[in-house]
């Protein structure tokens, strides 16, 4: 998707900034949203509904398909992409581990801090990631 974003990924602050979005546009507490590392990068989503039920949209690596749902709800639009094999594909849960990640907690403190720290954080991301790419 591009090179800020793979930096991201690869450093979870997409997960940081993920949360920072989830509890602003949902207004949700912090401890309401629940970070999952699922390794194999097959769900995109998942809510838990108050009943303690999940539901998850499950697609290949790919973001297309997301993407494409996010612009079509609540229609469903055909698509090319390749679809899924659920029988060739396991999927694994992870708890975040923040020594190892530790944008993903700055991202975190910064939700605590609050007022307009999670700017301060995107803006300073954006920097970092920039210069990294510019090998400076």
């Amino acid at each position: 998707m591009g090179p800020r974003i793979t930096i991201d990924c690869a450093t979870l602050m997409n997960k940081g900034l993920e949360f920072i979005e989830a509890k602003w546009l949902f207004g949700l507490k912090d401890n309401e949203i629940e970070i999952v590392i699922h390794p194999q990068s097959l769900i995109h989503s998942a809510v838990q509904y108050w009943d303690g039920s999940v539901i998850a949209q499950i697609g290949n690596k790919d973001m297309r398909l997301p993407i494409q749902y996010a612009l079509s709800y609540p229609q469903r639009w055909p698509n090319v992409f390749e679809r899924v094999n659920l029988f060739e594909n396991k999927m694994e849960f992870e708890k975040p581990d923040l020594n190892k990640f530790p944008c993903l907690r700055y991202a975190l403190e910064a939700v605590k801090t609050g007022e307009s720290m999670p700017i301060v954080l995107n803006a300073t991301d954006e920097v970092a990631v920039k210069l990294f790419l510019d090998e400076k």
